[in-house]
């Protein structure tokens, strides 16, 4: 008989629902943390990485794992906040920008890693006759790269400069960068299933909603009429 009351109790469903969305803001929470703590060490590693190739006068990207790393880290501070007001705009941005994390910004540092991985191992030297900053390029320009230092001259190689960073540092940046591609691919499918598997749950939950409501005035005519 208990069981019988427990079933059409409809109390229990909105109870199940509520600890469902508080799990699932929970988790967030916790991957917007892990979000946080990924950025930062990524962003101390560029910033190693970038110090380590003016001291060796090496030529890599500057700024690009930076400027990831500190779009991971905004991503992870918009998690904390949605997961802690239960916003659903916040949830959506950060849907939204885990999305373009795991498809963009992670791959980026991946693919600008492995090349300094191997210019630098590969002990790769690089000469243009143009500078990188200047507004227009040259007619005629060109680039040349090298690689091995015993097919250069000496002649030659005061003139050129080495490409790449010390692959450690590198290795660690691509580490987090998968660490990265996950947690956003797990915000993304999580974000997703709290937006959309959620409002879905609602409409089972208030069957009400969608009852329609019959003025008095016509059960009375219909009740007549029989």
């Amino acid at each position: 008989m208990s069981s019988l009351i427990q079933e059409k109790d409809p109390i229990n469903p909105m109870r199940a629902y509520s600890n469902a969305v508080l799990q699932m803001h929970w988790v967030l929470k916790c991957l917007s943390k892990c979000h946080v703590v990924v950025a930062l060490v990524m962003l101390i590693l560029a910033l190693a990485a970038d110090y380590v190739s003016y001291r060796v006068n090496t030529v890599r990207l500057h700024g690009v794992a930076e400027v990831c790393a500190a779009y991971f880290l905004l991503m992870g501070i918009i998690g904390i906040c949605g997961s802690a007001s239960h916003r659903r705009g916040l949830i959506i941005a950060f849907m939204l920008m885990g999305l373009h994390a795991a498809f963009i910004f992670a791959p980026i540092v991946i693919i600008v890693s492995s090349f300094d991985i191997h210019f630098f191992n590969h002990e790769c030297w690089g000469e243009c006759d143009w500078t990188l900053l200047s507004a227009s390029l040259p007619r005629d320009s060109r680039c040349q790269i090298l690689c091995g230092k015993e097919a250069i001259d000496e002649n030659r190689l005061s003139t050129m400069s080495r490409l790449g960073t010390d692959y450690r540092i590198d290795a660690g940046l691509i580490t987090l960068s998968i660490i990265e591609f996950l947690l956003s691919v797990a915000t993304t499918i999580l974000c997703f299933r709290q937006i959309f598997g959620f409002m879905s749950a609602e409409k089972c939950i208030n069957p009400t909603a969608n009852v329609e409501l019959v003025p008095l005035n016509d059960k009375q005519e219909k009740s007549s009429d029989l």
